[in-house]
């Protein structure tokens, strides 16, 4: 009951990309997902043509549910050392955080933000409903593929700051879904944000597919979990954080439906980012040591932060060395 009491919440969220079930795996010049490590020579022919003396990097944010919260810290860590990436990309969760932080939030300020979202239920539901004057018929729709209206959700939970179109944003940013007849990527660079961050989101059986530039799109995560290899990788450096692998211990016991359903879509993404880097790899791959939570953790978003906070010294050295090894 209380799985299915937390479901019903996450998905009145929407904030829904599962990731992490599938075991973690390695490969020589990758990390796993059981500690925080980077690979400094993952993929050195990304520097050979690009201009020395910058040391200006590339940033992408994978998707990953509750366990993309781990985001965050890395974001407040990039604040402090006084430096903002000059391109992002996001899928799923990712293309929400990023979408807030290429919109001009602070990493603190998106912290606050959604632990103030999630640790008051009351005031979720009042923003949900009150604030906005909708009611439960316009977010949900049972005529409807899926549940819930992604976009309907999405402009009930977004601060108002967020801009309307990618041409307002301080950063160029761009985000990925999955066309779902032409069963590919698609990756969005310009016109409404909302929207967007939508499609990238729209996990199937929770969230409706979104309609936008004459296609019918889904979540990203089917595609390209964690989108680093649409950065520009000639003019700049690439930095990958990837959430998708899992620690969870094997205990025999056979998963509920709503764990299975969530699982099934985590490996999917896990699969796809471990083939993908036995053909290509960000100049720093980073992977949060969250692979012990689960997709629908949404409510222990502060045991997640904290978790992550840990590693932000180790990760803010790793910055250093390649942005002076990239000068």
């Amino acid at each position: 009951m209380t799985s299915r009491r937390n479901f019903m919440i996450a998905s009145a969220i929407g904030l829904a990309s599962a990731t992490g079930l599938a075991k973690a795996q390695s490969r020589p010049g990758t990390v796993t997902s059981k500690m925080p490590s980077v690979a400094l020579e993952s993929n050195p022919q990304t520097r050979i043509d690009r201009p020395q003396g910058t040391g200006e990097f590339a940033l992408a944010l994978g998707g990953g549910a509750a366990k993309a919260y781990a985001h965050i810290p890395y974001l407040q860590s990039l604040d402090s050392l006084g430096i903002r990436p000059k391109q992002m990309s996001g899928t799923s969760m990712g293309s929400i955080i990023g979408g807030l932080y290429a919109g001009g939030m602070s990493g603190t300020e998106i912290r606050e933000y959604a632990i103030d979202l999630l640790t008051h239920r009351r005031s979720l539901i009042k923003r949900l409903l009150v604030d906005t004057g909708d009611t439960w018929g316009s977010l949900l729709n049972l005529m409807r593929p899926a549940v819930i209206e992604p976009e309907v959700l999405f402009k009930a939970l977004m601060p108002e700051e967020l801009p309307e179109t990618f041409d307002k944003l301080g950063i160029p940013f761009a985000i990925v879904a999955t066309d779902f007849y032409q069963q590919s990527e698609h990756v969005m660079r310009d016109g409404p944000l909302l929207s967007a961050i939508a499609a990238s989101s729209a996990l199937p059986v929770l969230l409706t597919p979104v309609s936008r530039d004459g296609r019918v799109l889904i979540d990203g995560g089917f595609v390209n979990p964690t989108p680093f290899d649409i950065l520009d990788a000639d003019r700049y450096f690439t930095i990958g954080i990837d959430v998708t692998g899992s620690t969870i211990e094997d205990d025999g016991a056979i998963p509920g439906s709503l764990e299975t359903w969530a699982g099934s879509f985590s490996i999917t993404e896990h699969s796809i980012v471990v083939e993908k880097l036995k053909n290509a790899a960000p100049d720093l791959l980073v992977t949060p040591d969250v692979g012990r939570y689960k997709p629908l953790d949404f409510f222990n978003i502060e045991a997640i932060l904290a978790s992550v906070d840990k590693e932000q010294d180790a990760f803010k050295r790793q910055i250093e060395t390649l942005v002076e090894h990239n000068n």
